[in-house]
């Protein structure tokens, strides 16, 4: 009963904390609609404890909260391969466009780039 309670709490808290960072611009929709899934899950799972039980039963889990936490584990990691190659596309695309100004830094005046001292 209390980890059904505290499940409730967290999806509902990670619930409202979604729906803030999406009011204030910091997480984008798409990402958004995941994490808001996420808390629905967890509302879902705190509601049918019976059927978690059930289910970690019927696949040889000692616990209905280890299901609960390996499955969490198993979404994390795929989580983090996907922002992983998020991250890779951006780092491409901001190599691409740092060579771009590059290019065309280097074509509109080369003589004032050696008056100018590296800022690094």
């Amino acid at each position: 009963m209390k980890l059904s309670l505290l499940l409730l709490v967290a999806a509902l808290l990670l619930g409202a904390f979604i729906i803030e960072i999406v009011r204030r611009r910091r997480l984008s929709e798409s990402y958004a609609l995941l994490w808001i899934g996420v808390a629905i899950a967890g509302v879902a799972l705190g509601l049918a404890r019976p059927l978690v039980d059930r289910l970690s039963t019927t696949l040889g889990v000692s616990y209905g909260s280890n299901l609960v936490f390996g499955v969490v584990c198993l979404f994390l990691l795929v989580v983090a391969v996907n922002l992983s190659v998020h991250v890779s596309r951006l780092e491409q695309r901001v190599e691409r466009l740092a060579q771009e100004l590059a290019l065309r830094d280097g074509d509109s005046a080369p003589s004032d780039r050696s008056s100018n001292p590296d800022p690094q």
